[in-house]
């Protein structure tokens, strides 16, 4: 376990955040980020996501997303974070807006989520409405990258996938799935390898498309994550 996940399971970042205030914290971070914004693992660690450290998810975004970073990248992120209040939370998305630095990201929660900055948008909804997927998808898609990092529960995995990926993610796009060690736990409606529904048999049904249809390019899987390229 890195330092980093040390200070988060120690719970180190809210008792800063709360004694200082989300001012003064987003404030600091957003003098720091530009100055690293190449660099997505250093870009993690200054906004406090878990996209770094144990997960190890930023080499394998740098890997497949570095040549979009230029680009003027249209991002939706499945999940905003900080459940315990309204301001927290959107660590990841300050992330990607300095990683993409002429792009616009798209952060979606359940949760009300007062989050207000430069080239962000945040909407609430549920990820398990398909309706409500494909409008948010007609509204302020078609995506370059689309990022599952919501509910985890394989059903609303399932039901986001089927609304976007087909519809409002762009060719040559990336759909990525993350935490998927959740396709084997029963509470979120998981089971044993093999079981049907998850998102690792979703997955898994993928590798079939790319051979017999022709709306996936390429499936890439790491550990609790990936990476879905739609040709």
């Amino acid at each position: 376990m890195s330092v980093i996940d040390h200070l988060r399971e120690a719970r180190v970042h809210e008792r800063i955040r709360s004694r200082v205030g989300d001012r003064n914290v987003i404030r600091v971070q957003r003098r720091l980020g530009p100055l690293v914004r190449w660099n997505l693992t250093a870009l993690a660690h200054v906004y406090w996501t878990d996209k770094a450290g144990g997960h190890k998810y930023t080499t394998h975004y740098g890997s497949h997303l570095s040549d979009l970073r230029r680009k003027r990248v249209n991002l939706l992120e499945i999940g905003v974070g900080g459940n315990k209040s309204p301001t927290w939370g959107g660590a990841s998305l300050r992330m990607w807006r300095d990683f993409f630095y002429r792009g616009h990201v798209h952060g979606l929660d359940i949760r009300e989520k007062r989050i207000s900055e430069p080239r962000i948008t945040i909407h609430r909804g549920d990820q398990s409405n398909k309706d409500f997927m494909d409008s948010l998808g007609d509204e302020h898609g078609p995506f370059d990258v689309i990022i599952d990092d919501g509910s985890h529960v394989n059903a609303h995995i399932r039901a986001s996938f089927s609304a976007l990926f087909d519809k409002h993610l762009k060719p040559g796009g990336w759909y990525v799935i993350e935490d998927m060690e959740t396709a084997y736990e029963p509470r979120y409606g998981g089971g044993p390898p093999g079981e049907d529904g998850t998102s690792v048999d979703l997955v898994k049904n993928l590798i079939d498309a790319i051979n017999t249809k022709d709306s996936v390019r390429s499936v890439h899987v790491y550990k609790n994550i990936a990476f879905i390229e739609k040709a």
